[in-house]
Order: structure tokens, then sequence, then C-alpha cells
């Protein structure tokens, strides 16, 4: 972190703090401080999802999928390859004997990275599909 802080006050209901000082308790903040900026910055990192046009992303997008329906590897597949450009790397789990779970490491704008998990949500097999966005 850099030298350069600016103290600001907040103004929160009782209730609020004593859910943030359980919260600094359970996960071992070092502070209130620590744990609000980074709560900051994923507040930052979702207004900059939002709005940030073509800036350039970085994260996860997680697929859980039944393996046994027909053709489902294969259209898995085929959907990563055409959209390679936002996939850095792919990652594929057994969860159970009718289960499988990938996670593809992404990057690009807003925009690929929705199409690219709207494409294989459209998926017959698909179950679930989460996008995780994070930014430096």
């Amino acid at each position: 972190m850099s030298d350069d802080i600016d103290r600001i006050s907040l103004t929160l209901p009782s209730s609020m703090v004593d859910r943030l000082d359980g919260i600094v308790d359970d996960w071992e903040y070092d502070s209130r401080s620590e744990a609000v900026r980074d709560s900051l910055r994923d507040f930052f990192a979702d207004y900059e999802w939002e709005t940030g046009g073509d800036a350039r992303h970085h994260g996860t997008i997680v697929i859980v999928h039944d393996h046994h329906v027909d053709g489902i590897a294969d259209d898995l597949q085929t959907v990563q390859h055409e959209m390679a450009e936002a996939i850095t790397s792919v990652q594929h789990i057994h969860l159970s004997h009718d289960t499988c779970m990938e996670t593809l490491v992404v990057e690009g704008s807003a925009g690929d990275i929705t199409e690219l998990a709207n494409r294989l949500r459209a998926l017959s097999g698909v179950q679930q599909v989460k996008v995780v966005v994070v930014d430096e």
C-alpha cells in the first residue's frame, strides 16, 4: 500500500458497525479500515465492470454441467475455441459421476466476457454459470 493515505470519516448505523466488527474479528482483519478498503476494492471492480465500456477486465467463469448430456463436451469446446481471445486458461474438474466443473480464467472487455458467459449458459446440459471479475 502506498504511504499516501487520506483519512475519511463514515457515519453508519450501529447495527452495521456491529456487523463490521464481527466480520473484522471473524476474518481476522487487522482493522476496520482494512476491511472497508477490501470492500471498496470490490465496489470499485463492480463499478468498472458495469460502466467500463472497452476496459480490460480479468476474472473467472465457472461452469457446472452434466457430462452425460450428449455433445456437451464438444459444445463447450466449440464455444471456448470460438472465443479463445478472451480465455487465458481452462481447468476441468470431476465433481461427481454425473457432474463436472470447468473454470475459465478470462481477460477482455465486459462485452466479450458477458458474451462468453451467455453462450455457455445457453448450452444444453449446463446447470450453472458464475462470473467473477476482479480488476487491478
